[in-house]
C-alpha cells in the first residue's frame, strides 16, 4: 500500500463530508441557495485541514450539471473533471510555480473567454501567498471587476503574506484545526472500511500527533498499516513515530516538581536511547503544565504557586524553540530540565511580598518555609561590676528572635555545669570542607559563607558547626531553607548516614574553650555610657531588617 492512499481515497466529495469545518460549509451552502456568490473567496488555515478540498467542492457545486447546487452529484462529467483536476472550467494553479507576472497576464487574457461547459470559469490558486508583488498588482484589476462568469478561489497557509488590497476584495474564511476527537472518529471510520483493527488509544495517539491536520492523520494511518498490518496498537504508534506515552510524560513532570533532577535526567536518557522524539516530548510537557495551570486557576488552590507554573511554561516554551533547531537535542533537553528544577527552588518576588506582608501584619510567615534548625553558642555578656561569689548565674533561657528561624541564646553556664559529651572529630572537618567546597562552586552567593564554619562534632546524627556571630544574618535570609536542605543532603550523602545540621553562632571565631578569669574589683572599669541612637528602634524593627536584607539596602540619615 503506497503512502497517502487514504488521504486520496477518502477525500471529501460533498460539503457534508468535510470534517470539522461546519461553520464554513454552512455559509457556502447558504450563499449558493440564496444566489449571493462573491467574485473571490480566500480560504486560510494550516496545512491538511481541507482548504483545497473545500475549494474543489465549491467549484463542483457551481459547475455541476444540476447546479449551482449545494449537493453536487459527483458523477457528471463536470464534477469528475474538477475532481481529477483536468477541467477546462475549473483550473487549478499552484502559486509557488506560477508566481510571475507573465502567468497572471495569461490568466487575465483567458478569463475574458466564456466557459467551455458550465456557467462559471473558476480559478483555484493554491498557496496564493507565493505570488510575487508584480503578479498581485497585475491580478488586482481583474479581481476587483472580473467578468460575470469568472470566480476566484484562493487558498493559503500564510494569510499575512497576502496583500491587504487582495484580501479586501475577497470573502475570507478561516478554517480551524480539527479537534482530536473528530480526527480519531474519522480514522476509526477508515479502519472499519479497510478491515483494520485500530485500537482506540492508538487512534487517539495518531490524532494528537497530527496536530489538527486530518491529511497528516490519514498519512500516518497509511504508514501504520504498512508497518503493522491489520492490527494497530498504541505501542505501535509510539514505536513508528517516536511518541512518548502519557504515563512517561507524567513521570517526567513528577520528577521536576519533586526537584529530582537525577530522576528526570535518567528518564530523558531512557527516552533518547529508545529513539523517542524529544521535540514531541517537550511539547507534551508544555501541554501538561498548561493543563495543571488551568486546573489550579479554576480550583483556586494549587500545591505549586501560579507564578512558578507560569515561569515553567515560559522556560519550556523557550527551550522548545531552541530544541527545534538544535543539532544535539539531548543536551538542550537536559539543560532545560536542570534549569526547571532550579527554577522551582528559587525564591520568587511573590514569596518575598508574602513574607513582608505577613511580618508587617504581625503574623507568621507563610508555612511553606520550614523552621530552620539552628542552635547558637553562648554569647559573652558585658559586666559592669563583679558578681558576688555566693550568687549563682541564671539558668539558660530560650529567646525567639525572628519568626522564620528559631534561635537559642543561652547565658554563660556556671563553672559547676557538667561538661558537654565528647564529640567525634576524626575526618569530620574534612567532610565539611569537601561539602562546602562543592556547594560554593555551585553558588558562591548562597553557600560561600559556609566555608567560614568550623566543625564542632557529629553525634547521634547531629552535625554541629560553629560560625562567627556576624554570619547569623544568613540564617535569617529567605535563602536559608534551600541552603539548609542542600547542605544536609550533601552531608548525608557524604557520611552515608542522615545528618541534621546545627549551626552555632558566637561573637568570636571558634577556638578551644578555657575557664574564664574573674576580674578583681579594682580592675573593673567604669561602665561606658554609649550614646543613645534615636534610629535604633527603627533599625531593629523586624520588617525593616527583612527589607534591608532582601534589597541589600542601608539606612542613611538625611
Amino acid at each position: 500500500m503506497s503512502y497517502r492512499v487514504f488521504a486520496r481515497k477518502y477525500r471529501p466529495q460533498t460539503f457534508d463530508e468535510v470534517v470539522g469545518q461546519e461553520h464554513i460549509t454552512r455559509t457556502l451552502q447558504n450563499a449558493i441557495e440564496q444566489k449571493r456568490l462573491a467574485q473571490a473567496y480566500l480560504f486560510v488555515g494550516p496545512r491538511g485541514i481541507g482548504k483545497t478540498s473545500t475549494a474543489r467542492i465549491l467549484a463542483k457545486a457551481l459547475n455541476c450539471e444540476k447546479g449551482p447546487t449545494v449537493n453536487p452529484c459527483g458523477v457528471c462529467d463536470a464534477c469528475k473533471e474538477i475532481a481529477e483536476g483536468n477541467s477546462l472550467d475549473g483550473l487549478e494553479i499552484y502559486g509557488a510555480s506560477n508566481n510571475s507576472v507573465e502567468h497572471v497576464r495569461e490568466l487575465r487574457e483567458n478569463a475574458a473567454y466564456a466557459p467551455a461547459r458550465g456557467p462559471y470559469k473558476i480559478y483555484l490558486v493554491d498557496e496564493v501567498h507565493m505570488l510575487s508583488t508584480a503578479a498581485f498588482n497585475a491580478l488586482l484589476k481583474t479581481l476587483e471587476e472580473p467578468p460575470p462568469h469568472v470566480k476566484f478561489i484562493f487558498a493559503t497557509t500564510e494569510a499575512q503574506k497576502v496583500p491587504a488590497t487582495i484580501t479586501s476584495r475577497c470573502q475570507r474564511f478561516d478554517l480551524r484545526r480539527i479537534p482530536d476527537e473528530l480526527i480519531a472518529k474519522h480514522l476509526q471510520y477508515i479502519a472499519t472500511n479497510e478491515k483494520v483493527a485500530l485500537a482506540d488509544d492508538a487512534a487517539d495517539a495518531v490524532a494528537k500527533g497530527a496536530d489538527g491536520g486530518l491529511r497528516d492523520a490519514e498519512s500516518m494511518l497509511d504508514q501504520l498499516v504498512a508497518f503493522c498490518g491489520e492490527k494497530i496498537t498504541a505501542e505501535d504508534v509510539q514505536t513508528v513515530f517516536g511518541f512518548t506515552a502519557r504515563e512517561t510524560v507524567q513521570a517526567l513532570n513528577d520528577f521536576i516538581f519533586a526537584q529530582d533532577a537525577g530522576g528526570a535526567l535518567a528518564l530523558v536518557a531512557e527516552q533518547a536511547a529508545a529513539g523517542k522524539d524529544l521535540s514531541r516530548l517537550i511539547s507534551d510537557v508544555i501541554v501538561l503544565l498548561r493543563d495543571q495551570l488551568v486546573a489550579s486557576v479554576q480550583a483556586k488552590t494549587s500545591p505549586v504557586p501560579h507564578e512558578k507554573l507560569l515561569a515553567l511554561l515560559d522556560h519550556f516554551a523557550e527551550a522548545e524553540s531552541r530544541l527545534r533547531w538544535a543539532s544535539d537535542k539531548r543536551l538542550y533537553f537536559d539543560v532545560a530540565v536542570i534549569k526547571a528544577v532550579h527554577l522551582l527552588g528559587e525564591t520568587s518576588l511573590g514569596d518575598v511580598i508574602d513574607t513582608l506582608a505577613a511580618i508587617g501584619g504581625g503574623e507568621s510567615p507563610p508555612p511553606a518555609r520550614p523552621v530552620a534548625k539552628i542552635a547558637t553558642a553562648p554569647l559573652p555578656m558585658q559586666r559592669a561590676a563583679p558578681a558576688p561569689a555566693s550568687k549563682t548565674e541564671p539558668a539558660p533561657r530560650q529567646v525567639e528572635r525572628v519568626p522564620e528561624v528559631k534561635t537559642v541564646i543561652a547565658e554563660e553556664p556556671p563553672k559547676e555545669a557538667a561538661p558537654e559529651p565528647p564529640v567525634v572529630l576524626e575526618g569530620i572537618d574534612g567532610v565539611w570542607r569537601e561539602v562546602t567546597a562543592v556547594l560554593t562552586g555551585e553558588s558562591p552567593i548562597r553557600f560561600g559563607w559556609l566555608e567560614r564554619g568550623v566543625c564542632a562534632g557529629f553525634v547521634e546524627g547531629r552535625f554541629r558547626v560553629r560560625f562567627p556571630a556576624a554570619d547569623h544574618e544568613h540564617a535569617d535570609s529567605l535563602f536559608w531553607e534551600d541552603v539548609l536542605r542542600r547542605t544536609e543532603a550533601a552531608l548525608t550523602a557524604k557520611l552515608g548516614a542522615k545528618a541534621e545540621l546545627l549551626c552555632e553562632f558566637s561573637m568570636e571565631p571558634a577556638e578551644p574553650e578555657s575557664e574564664p578569669v574573674p576580674l578583681e574589683p579594682e580592675a573593673v572599669p567604669e561602665p561606658v555610657q554609649t550614646p543613645v541612637d534615636p534610629m535604633a528602634d527603627f533599625k531593629n524593627d523586624p520588617l525593616i531588617r527583612k527589607a534591608m536584607e532582601i534589597f541589600k539596602a542601608e539606612i542613611e540619615a538625611i
